[in-house]
Parts: structure tokens; C-alpha cells; sequence
């Protein structure tokens, strides 16, 4: 599911939400390169590449934080 914000993208997957930085076309990537991903990761700041619809989403997870309400 694709959420659309004035911000940002957000994506949410098996109820975790990931925020979307880019995403290419699969095949303007050179997935042949040995530790492509994780040089992707470094280059664009992000945590989590997704391959969906011949596309590379490459995102960063939002995480869950737990809190006290302060009243």
C-alpha cells in the first residue's frame, strides 16, 4: 500500500512502513556488480531496497518506537 504525503512517499509492507527515497528502473542498474545493493545503500542513504514491477525502491524503514504519554 502507497501512501502519498506533501513530504514524502511512504510504503507500507507486512505492516512495517518504509519511506521511499528513489526509485529506478531495474534495468538501468547493473545488478552484475558483485555487492551492488549494499553499495546502492551507502551511496543513496538508505537501509532497505525493495524489487517490485521491474523497479528498484529503494527506502529507508520507519521505526516503531515506544513511549509514555506525558500528561
Amino acid at each position: 500500500m502507497l501512501i502519498d504525503n506533501p513530504f514524502s512517499r511512504i510504503v507500507k509492507i507486512q505492516d512495517r512502513m518504509f519511506q521511499v527515497k528513489r526509485i529506478f528502473p531495474e534495468n538501468q542498474i547493473n545488478i552484475q556488480i558483485k555487492d551492488w545493493a549494499s553499495i546502492l545503500k551507502n551511496y543513496y542513504y538508505v537501509d532497505t531496497i525493495f524489487k517490485a514491477n521491474n523497479q528498484l525502491w529503494l527506502c529507508n524503514e520507519i521505526k516503531d518506537i515506544d513511549y509514555e504519554k506525558i500528561q
